[in-house]
């Protein structure tokens, strides 16, 4: 596996986050020049906002090629990661067998001793594996705005559908009196300009707000890991594959699941044997709202929306 994985082409992926953080950075100017419109007059408003218009569709013309190269390795890691994880769940299977048949008196200690240890090591060669893996995953993720952005095909609508719904963010030069409201700066939608009410952005908008979703794993105060949770049913539980893998016997295999869903984020006990406890009361199903701490087992997340 190993030799698979180091066939994967990770060549555009420096560049790739080299220009997230410049957009990144262009995008916090044109936030912070929204604030500062009614400092400055019209035309220099709009000739430094015409330069970091250019600016960005520069850089997305650039990241384009780099980002279906990107994708197209990315595919190939997806599905070397399915026949990894299938790997594990079999490996984890054998050694419930191993475990289960001992405890029907079927293997003496020596054998059972024997086949539990291979049975282990089997395990820990697959999750090592499986490790490198998600490792390389996160490898592509930070290279990108989203998991959604790197799962889009080549022939995504990431082309030419960003500049497209851009109006200009100010009316003419020639409207002198406060021409840029306060509160366009707060309810605007785009990552860099605010479209004017009468022109929303078209539905992507709503899937972005679904796919920053995200737990949080803590470990006391600090945050050990995230998991980025998709549009539709996310997994939390101890097994391998699950979607939000917590590897720890206080966990059930499948213990839970969050729904994310155009109604809102949802999470579900899958009838675990400790349950599920959100901000200190245990729920079957709940709303999941900014901030909520879940509890499974002795593990503790924070929900972020």
């Amino acid at each position: 596996m190993r030799e698979e994985l180091s066939r994967i082409d990770l060549s555009p992926i420096a560049d790739l986050v080299r220009i997230k953080k410049e957009e990144q950075l262009l995008a916090e100017r044109l936030k912070s020049m929204e604030i500062r419109a009614e400092k400055v007059s019209s035309a220099v408003y709009e000739r430094v906002r015409k330069d970091y218009e250019t600016r960005r569709l520069a850089l997305e013309q650039e990241s384009r090629p780099l980002k279906e190269q990107a994708r197209r390795e990315y595919r190939r890691l997806q599905a070397l990661r399915r026949e990894v994880e299938q790997a594990v769940e079999a490996a984890s299977f054998d050694k419930e067998e191993v475990e289960f048949r001992r405890e029907l008196g079927e293997l003496p200690d020596g054998l059972y001793k024997e086949r539990i240890a291979a049975c282990e090591k089997h395990l820990a060669d697959e999750r090592q594996d499986l490790e490198a893996v998600l490792q390389m995953k996160a490898t592509f993720l930070d290279a990108f705005r989203s998991e959604e952005d790197l799962e889009t095909p080549d022939s995504g609508s990431e082309g030419p559908a960003p500049p497209a719904p851009r109006p200009p963010v100010r009316p003419a030069p020639s409207a002198p009196p406060a021409p840029f409201p306060v509160e366009n700066v707060i309810k605007a939608p785009p990552p860099f300009e605010k479209a004017p009410a009468a022109a929303p952005p078209e539905p992507p908008d709503a899937t972005v707000v679904l796919t920053r979703a995200r737990l949080s794993l803590l470990d006391g105060d600090r945050i050990a890991k995230e998991f980025p949770l998709k549009p539709g049913v996310s997994i939390l539980g101890r097994l391998a594959l699950s979607d939000v893998h917590l590897p720890t016997p206080d966990v059930s295999r499948k213990h839970a699941q969050v729904i994310v869903g155009p109604s809102g984020v949802f999470v579900v006990d899958l009838e675990s044997e400790n349950g599920v406890v959100v901000n200190g009361k245990k729920v079957d199903k709940v709303q999941l709202v900014e901030g909520d701490v879940l509890t499974l087992g002795k593990q503790r997340l924070v929900f972020h929306d």
